[in-house]
């Protein structure tokens, strides 16, 4: 979810965000890194949020630097202490809670900001004010909101410290007697990032349903005074459909994909899915990128879960879309498990798994039934990004399994390694591909003994899978027989016919 502005020094960002995703992506930050974000970068965020709206174009904000060492642990003091009196408010289980919840990132931001709202400001010659004086604090939560997106923009996070004692801190800082503080803003890089908000990921309020906070005028009575909510009748509730994207051939999408992604208001797809199938996804639907990408930055599966029940409590139908087939190595599981325990409505539809889009386009049966009485699929990549330490190596060694390997970059040639320590014969057929169906598919036909260093040559980009087995040796034969005719029909002469 992080963007980039080339003006920027953020070592962070890699894309630019959609306004929804910014929004979505404006949480509270509590956890920050302590890299210095550079001052022309603070200046130009905050020339950005004074163009924020105010009631009568008052500007109502005053804006407090604090980058005095001592002010800074006077407000961290200011903050343990009034953390301590509202702990005093809550009772058991809640109470422990609250005391573990970490609730500021004072000690690690390098930015403060202490915001001001002006009540004794000319500007703007009390237009709007002399029926809501309050507005005033409105147009400074105006300015606070636009800082807000402007820093999630650049790749920054922006934390609202509330919970100091306002009149302690604007007198610790010198403020005149018409400045009532606003609140104390905390800016810098994060140490993570979460669509789901830290009280919620916590436990300590989740998020409520669109419905219980909108009204039809003249309609029904506002509010339920018995229950305090609207009639349960009222709310909306969205789904959630896992759908199988395939390899990347948008002609090997099912037909009850294709419905699916035409009937969605929302599509959360991988970094791998290809863009033929988004085009296919109906004009109007949001489209979030929430790939993850293997060893690079990306969106934790955990914030995944909690964006997709939070959109289906919108009211919406949510498309999950993967590469391949959501059921094969895509943590399914847990999504479908967030979802149940949200209440959500939640279905699946199989995709053509890679395995069977590389052999299709390879035409060779992976359970040639000669050469293989088991297909297996296994994959060489655990939670960590290391080699699972839980494979079956005599199954795996089994001369007459066929074998295929899903997100084997990095940890093949210790895989093999081991496989050969168990049994497996060095000579046995091995096939890699990388974008199995897609227009830049590449193929490597070897053996289990080399296939990991073709690969690491090669070092080709894009998912690669790698099947092994001796039901792969009639492709073998055969792809390295084209092999031969295309180098030869290259340098214009023909092969020998026998």
């Amino acid at each position: 979810m992080t963007v980039r502005n080339p003006d920027d020094d953020n070592p962070n960002a890699d894309r630019r965000a959609t306004l929804e995703q910014l929004v979505r992506w404006r949480r509270d930050v509590r956890r920050f890194k302590r890299d210095a974000v550079p001052d022309a970068l603070v200046e130009r965020l905050l020339r950005l949020a004074d163009l924020a709206p105010s009631v009568g174009n008052s500007q109502p904000w005053r804006i407090v630097n604090v980058q005095s060492p001592e002010l800074r642990t006077g407000v961290e003091e200011s903050f343990e202490a009034a953390r301590t009196r509202a702990g005093g408010g809550y009772n058991g289980e809640q109470a422990d809670l609250y005391f573990r919840l970490k609730l500021a990132g004072l000690d690690a931001a390098p930015v403060h900001l202490a915001i001001f709202c002006d009540h004794g400001v000319l500007q703007g010659h009390g237009l709007g004010r002399h029926t809501m004086p309050e507005t005033l604090d409105y147009s400074c939560a105006c300015m606070v909101t636009v800082l807000w997106l402007a820093a999630r923009e650049a790749g920054l996070g922006l934390g609202w410290v509330s919970i100091v004692d306002p009149a302690e801190v604007a007198k610790m800082l010198g403020a005149p007697p018409d400045w009532r503080l606003v609140g104390y803003l905390l800016l810098g890089w994060p140490e993570e990032e979460h669509l789901d908000p830290e009280l919620e990921r916590h436990g300590w309020q989740p998020r409520t349903d669109f419905e219980t906070r909108y009204f039809t005028a003249g309609a029904a009575p506002l509010l339920n005074e018995a229950k305090g909510t609207r009639p349960a009748e009222a709310t909306r509730r969205g789904s959630v459909t896992l759908v199988g994207a395939g390899p990347g051939d948008p002609e090997l999408l099912t037909l009850k994909a294709l419905y699916a992604l035409q009937a969605a208001d929302a599509v959360l797809f991988d970094d791998l899915v290809a863009k033929p199938i988004l085009d296919l996804v109906r004009p109007g639907a949001r489209l979030i990128d929430v790939g993850k990408r293997g060893y690079r930055k990306s969106c934790k599966q955990p914030d995944i879960n909690a964006q997709m029940v939070s959109l289906a409590r919108e009211g919406l139908n949510v498309v999950r879309l993967k590469s391949g087939d959501p059921l094969i190595f895509g943590r399914a599981g847990e999504e479908i498990a967030a979802c149940e325990e949200a209440g959500i409505a939640i279905s699946v539809v199989p995709g053509v798994t890679s395995a069977q889009g590389a052999a299709a386009n390879l035409k060779v049966s992976l359970t040639n039934r000669d050469h293989a009485r088991r297909l297996q699929f296994i994959t060489a990549h655990d939670r960590h990004g290391t080699l699972p330490k839980d494979i079956d190596w005599s199954a795996v060694a089994d001369s007459a399994a066929t074998t295929v390997i899903y997100m084997p970059k990095r940890t093949l040639a210790e895989l093999a390694e081991i496989a050969l320590v168990h049994g497996l014969d060095p000579k046995t057929p091995a096939i890699a591909v990388a974008n199995a169906t897609r227009p830049d598919e590449r193929v490597f036909v070897s053996t289990i003994g080399a296939i990991a260093a073709a690969l690491d040559a090669a070092h080709p980009e894009g998912p690669v899978l790698v099947m092994l087995g001796e039901a792969l040796r009639y492709a073998t034969a055969r792809d390295a027989a084209k092999q031969a005719e295309d180098i030869a029909a290259a340098h214009g002469v023909l092969p020998e016919q026998s």
